[in-house]
C-alpha cells in the first residue's frame, strides 16, 4: 500500500496510511511516539536541503518506508 502525504505531516500521514491499512479509526492505533519521535520524523522530511533517500521503521506490524518524496509504503 502506498499513501502520498499532501499537505499533512508525514507522521501524520504514517498513521493515516496505517488506519487505513488495518481499516480503523488513527485513535485505535499505539501512538506513534512509542516508536519514534514524530517530531524529528517530521523535520527530516520538512526541508529541501537534506539528502534522505529513505527512512524505515516498524510500526503496527508493518515496514514503514517514506521516500524522499514523502510517500509512504506500509511493507508486511
Amino acid at each position: 500500500m502506498e499513501y502520498s502525504p499532501r499537505p499533512e505531516t508525514v507522521s501524520g500521514a504514517v498513521v493515516s496510511a496505517v488506519a487505513d491499512a488495518e481499516d480503523v479509526s488513527p485513535l485505535e492505533l499505539t501512538p506513534l511516539a512509542s516508536v519514534l519521535d514524530p517530531d524529528a520524523l517530521d523535520a527530516l522530511f520538512a526541508s529541501d536541503s537534506m539528502a534522505i533517500e529513505e527512512v524505515r521503521f516498524d510500526y503496527e506490524g508493518y515496514t514503514v518506508v517514506i521516500d524522499d518524496n514523502r510517500d509512504v509504503t506500509l511493507l508486511e
